[in-house]
């Protein structure tokens, strides 16, 4: 059965438009060509709306659900607090799922959502399957926003300055006298992995310093990544002096890892992470991190979903302020023979 977002995707516009169009919405301001190419595609398709499922969202039930990938990473907890101060100023309650649970009995998830048991679903990608039948079955019923997620489609996103934060991790310790950088890169949606390379890539060319693929490995997004990376990082032939995780449980696994190889940190090799959490104070060394506004993107993740669910088109912003900002503990320090 096709769905609101595959009309969307076939008229290359945004779901919010494909909506107020077939809801017969006379405000919307649209090009006669874009209006004829929406409903071509919705002829094409086979689209037909669910009456049932419109007149109970019109109602409202007052809930917003958020998605993620296991609960318990720390690096949500800031997100889903501003989602659900956010939810709460608004009159609404914020439900937490899990990714993979909803996406382990799709129909379950696709009566779930048709049924209005929520108003809108804010997701958490990490790059995988359940992401996708997630995202598809989600914004073909409801308005959804993806949270921290560079894509430019037809659902609406909401990201921090990954790019901006990785610059500043590694000037730091450019700064410090580290010219051998390695990165242990994150997983999940291509551009959040992207903009981070690039900023580690970019921070070291402006420093007249080589960014080679070969000082390049995968830290993923746990910690158990973070310390497989960390080792074959460590096992290379040429050992950097410095390594930046682009994501903080990486950081934490590598951290262990270069304990239980005998490489101490800082003395032997500084590390930096990314994202701020309250374990990064509590390890041995302090983890020196950059500090993202997680609370603000949970919060302003919120305000575009209920401009979707009150018929605005969907869109896509990078929250410029407030900006990375480095917090500097014990696990970076200039290199040893410097």
């Amino acid at each position: 059965m096709a769905t609101l977002a595959d009309v969307a995707k076939r008229a290359g516009v945004s779901v919010g438009v494909v909506s107020r169009l077939l809801n017969g919405d006379d405000t919307l301001r649209a090009r006669d060509e874009t209006k004829q190419r929406v409903r071509a595609a919705a002829a094409e398709l086979g689209y037909t709306p669910n009456y049932a499922a419109r007149a109970l969202r019109k109602a409202r039930v007052g809930v917003i659900g958020l998605a993620v990938h296991d609960a318990s990473n720390p690096v949500y907890s800031e997100i889903i607090t501003g989602a659900q101060a956010a939810a709460a100023d608004a009159g609404y309650a914020l439900m937490l799922s899990d990714v993979d649970a909803l996406a382990t009995d799709d129909e379950m998830f696709k009566r779930f959502v048709s049924g209005g048991a929520i108003d809108g679903l804010l997701l958490q990608r990490a790059g995988n399957a359940a992401d996708s039948l997630v995202s598809k079955i989600a914004s073909g019923e409801v308005p959804t926003v993806l949270l921290n997620d560079h894509t430019r489609g037809a659902i609406g996103s909401v990201a921090v300055d990954d790019y901006t934060a990785a610059h500043l991790a590694v000037s730091h310790l450019v700064e410090l006298g580290h010219e051998h950088i390695g990165l242990l890169q994150v997983d999940g949606p291509r551009s959040r992995a992207a903009r981070r390379r690039k900023g580690w890539a970019d921070a070291l060319t402006a420093a007249g310093l080589e960014a080679p693929k070969s000082r390049v490995f995968r830290g993923g997004h746990t910690a158990e990544e973070g310390y497989r990376g960390m080792r074959e990082l460590l096992s290379a032939p040429a050992r950097p002096t410095a390594v930046f995780a682009a994501n903080v449980l990486s950081a934490v696994g590598a951290l262990s890892a270069a304990h239980d190889m005998g490489v101490r940190v800082p003395d032997d090799v500084s590390l930096v992470g990314l994202h701020d959490v309250f374990v990064a104070d509590f390890l041995r060394p302090r983890l020196t991190v950059v500090k993202l506004p997680l609370f603000e993107l949970g919060a302003r993740a919120v305000t575009l979903l209920l401009s979707q669910m009150n018929n605005e088109p969907s869109q896509h912003e990078s929250l410029a302020t407030p900006a990375p900002v480095m917090v500097i503990r014990e696990s970076s320090a200039p290199p040893a023979n410097r």
